[in-house]
């Protein structure tokens, strides 16, 4: 099957699920061709996001001798951000990062998973790793929600990972309070935070992120709701002073890895086996080295920058977490008709936090005595390292996703 790449313009071989990239599968590596794979990335080779997934993809080359190598597409030069997963689904690549959200009415149940990451914690660190690996352990026991991205012919490893860290609104001036923040215009990234907008009163705007720091610099916006490594990476705060993180906006869950379903299918056995071993590490260095290294860095960023973090008063903070309370009850309701018992994964979830809440602190040992990553910084927080954890991933995570 042949299909145009509308960004390149030029006739792209999408592989079928029965040749693969692999040709005719062999039963064991020591069998197999050598293959090389492509990888379409969303971001250039100095991104954190580009650099865990080499670190990954190095390894399953040294693991397998060679064997499998992998051919990197660097800054949507392949595929663009929108066109990933049919990119994916269809053969033009064989292994990325995808986001199901550009084509929600494709791939509902992910869609309505990612609304569900309201985070419940303060420590920044905490909040970020608790929310992340909840919804990762969500996910991967998700039969329907593996089944609708399988059935687009995508098959992932990390279903569903948040490593942003929980959304805030980043203002001119200050937003500590529900008055501060009403009729505000403010950016926003799509339904999710549209909504969370409207309950803050505010006017949500849709705007890509290119336009972002010029709509500030003019006075088309007055506030950008986000994640704290985007504001400081984007450069917004040389013209938001105040960000407040303390509400704890919905993250951004729907980050997917993954491989071509036909490629992955050809792949024998020992090959898997290596790939979930390997699996469980690349999950870690994301959170940590793609994920709360960059929170870090941003707020060093934003220090430099003369900004401050805010505390939403309790007024606030009521408004936001009732209006989560109805986001969680009303997706129950407003389930895909596929997932066979909402009410079982909506308190699922919830377990699921309290599970890796206590996992973090107890056995990763992270502290839980942090109200902002400002404070981190100030008292000496240090980061765990991903060896330290990805264990743990592959005992809870990892070790049924491969038995399943």
């Amino acid at each position: 099957m042949v299909l145009k790449n509308p960004q390149l313009g030029v006739a792209v071989l999408a592989l079928s699920a029965a040749t693969a990239t692999t040709g005719n599968a062999a039963e064991t590596l020591a069998d197999m061709a050598p293959v090389t794979l492509r990888v379409a990335t969303l971001y250039g080779p100095d991104n954190p996001l580009t650099d865990e997934m080499e670190k990954f993809t190095a390894r399953l080359e040294e693991r397998t001798d060679g064997k499998l190598k992998f051919d990197y597409y660097y800054g949507g030069s392949l595929v663009p951000a929108a066109e990933l997963p049919s990119g994916l689904g269809s053969g033009i690549f064989d292994f990325g990062f995808i986001m199901p959200a550009y084509d929600s009415s494709a791939f509902p149940i992910d869609e309505w998973q990612g609304k569900l990451a309201i985070a419940t914690e303060l420590d920044p660190l905490l909040q970020l790793l608790a929310t992340g690996l909840a919804g990762y352990e969500w996910t991967a026991n998700m039969p329907e929600h593996t089944a609708e991205l399988e059935k687009a012919g995508i098959f992932p490893i990390i279903p569903s990972l948040s490593i942003t860290g929980t959304y805030g609104v980043l203002c001119k001036e200050d937003n500590s309070t529900y008055d501060s923040m009403a009729n505000k215009r403010v950016r926003v990234a799509g339904e999710t935070w549209t909504r969370e907008a409207q309950n803050l009163g505010m006017i949500p705007v849709s705007l890509p992120v290119t336009e972002v720091y010029q709509a500030f610099q003019g006075g088309v916006i007055d506030c950008w709701m986000g994640s704290l490594a985007d504001a400081g990476e984007q450069g917004f705060f040389d013209h938001g002073k105040y960000f407040n993180l303390s509400m704890g906006l919905t993250s951004y869950a729907q980050a997917v890895y993954a491989f071509n379903a036909g490629v992955w299918n050809s792949f024998p056995e020992d090959l898997k086996d290596i790939i979930w071993d390997e699996t469980a590490n690349f999950a870690a260095g994301l959170l940590i080295d793609a994920g709360a290294a960059r929170q870090l860095a941003s707020a060093e960023i934003m220090s430099r920058a003369d900004a401050h973090f805010t505390i939403a008063d309790e007024d606030l903070m009521s408004r936001v977490n009732s209006y989560h309370d109805t986001v969680r009850a009303g997706a129950i309701d407003a389930a895909p008709a596929e997932l066979s018992d909402p009410a079982a994964y909506v308190s699922k979830l919830s377990d699921l936090k309290v599970k890796w809440n206590k996992i973090l602190t107890e056995e990763v040992g992270v502290p839980n005595q942090y109200q902002s990553w400002a404070e981190f910084i100030d008292k000496g927080g240090e980061l765990p390292r991903p060896e330290t954890f990805a264990h743990i991933i592959a005992r809870e995570i990892v070790s049924d996703q491969r038995a399943n």
